[in-house]
């Protein structure tokens, strides 16, 4: 059975956005010709090596994407320029290769999980009870937005909805996890699960031991322990967070405004910052609490929709 590799992914796919019937007509033909050449040497133009891979909704690194069998590819389509942006991220600045499969498992949606290695993250210690990462997940800078997850996933995606939500089968009233409320449960199911599961807490699954995402009490702490000031790092929004525990004053975090993702949508951004906790919502049996920043504001919201997807700031035990 062939196997795709990256030259040929990004052989079959033209320079701007294209439709997926033409897409999947490329792949269809190249898969009747058989004639695939794995030896094509991958382009040194950093427009087309630096492409981030999308497998079913779910981003993967190029070493994944390369695994994927040609017979099992329905359409792949490239997207460019701004309209990469707007539907993926400021990551997506050198562009996207989306591929659908023709097996992937609506009700099952298990991810395609990437190959890379744990990463690690730095941390400050603000004299607080657990240590807070300078950056995002998926971030290398502190003013860099990073990655955006629905809650207890542990892959971006291109898309943030139900119906390929893990942990739903589709639906708000279809849970099959995190759930205390037998009229959002699948068939009436419930677990009773308040907080995360170490599997499902993708601070753990990326980075390693020690780390994870924060809860309410720890986002409670931070707000209440620490001086919040609106500032601009390197031309974004966001808040500089201080310590005000003594012995630690001249330490800080940097929270940048990320915005939200729902759909295919970025909104907010600039504007507003939403951070996901790793606590269940007491009002809202489909939500999860999250850390809302906005300038002049700082609260804690209940009725994050699990489905959306939102930054993660990690925190480190001691």
């Amino acid at each position: 059975m062939l196997t795709i590799f990256l030259s040929v992914l990004l052989a079959a796919a033209p320079n701007t956005v294209g439709t997926t019937a033409a897409r999947a007509d490329t792949v269809k033909n190249i898969s009747a010709g058989g004639n695939v050449n794995t030896d094509v040497a991958v382009t040194n133009n950093p427009a087309e090596t630096d492409f981030i891979f999308y497998v079913d909704e779910v981003r993967v690194d190029k070493e994944t994407a390369k695994k994927i069998k040609l017979i099992d590819i329905k359409t792949i389509t490239t997207v460019r320029d701004q309209a990469a942006i707007d539907l993926y991220g400021p990551d997506a600045i050198n562009g996207v290769v989306d591929i659908k499969t023709k097996n992937w498992n609506k009700d099952n949606k298990q991810p395609v999980i990437s190959n890379s290695s744990k990463k690690s993250l730095e941390y400050v210690d603000l004299g607080l009870s657990v240590n807070w990462a300078t950056c995002n997940i998926g971030a290398e800078r502190p003013e860099e937005y990073g990655d955006y997850y629905s809650w207890g996933e542990i892959e971006p995606k291109r898309s943030y909805a139900w119906d390929n939500y893990i942990h739903s089968n589709g639906s708000n009233k279809k849970l099959t996890k995190y759930c205390s409320d037998s009229s959002y449960g699948d068939k009436g199911f419930t677990d009773n699960k308040t907080s995360l599961d170490p599997e499902d807490d993708v601070a753990h699954i990326k980075l390693g031991k020690g780390w994870r995402i924060p809860t309410r009490e720890e986002f409670e702490e931070l707000m209440q322990n620490c001086t919040w000031t609106w500032n601009t790092l390197n031309g974004v929004n966001g808040y500089l967070v201080t310590s005000n525990k003594s012995g630690y004053t001249d330490r800080s975090i940097f929270l940048p405004a990320s915005g939200l993702r729902s759909l295919s949508n970025l909104f907010f951004v600039g504007q507003y910052g939403f951070y996901w906790s790793t606590t269940t919502s007491n009002n809202f049996p489909d939500s999860a609490v999250s850390l809302y920043i906005f300038y002049g504001q700082l609260s804690i919201i209940e009725s994050s929709a699990y489905c959306q997807g939102q930054c993660i700031r990690p925190v480190h035990t001691k």
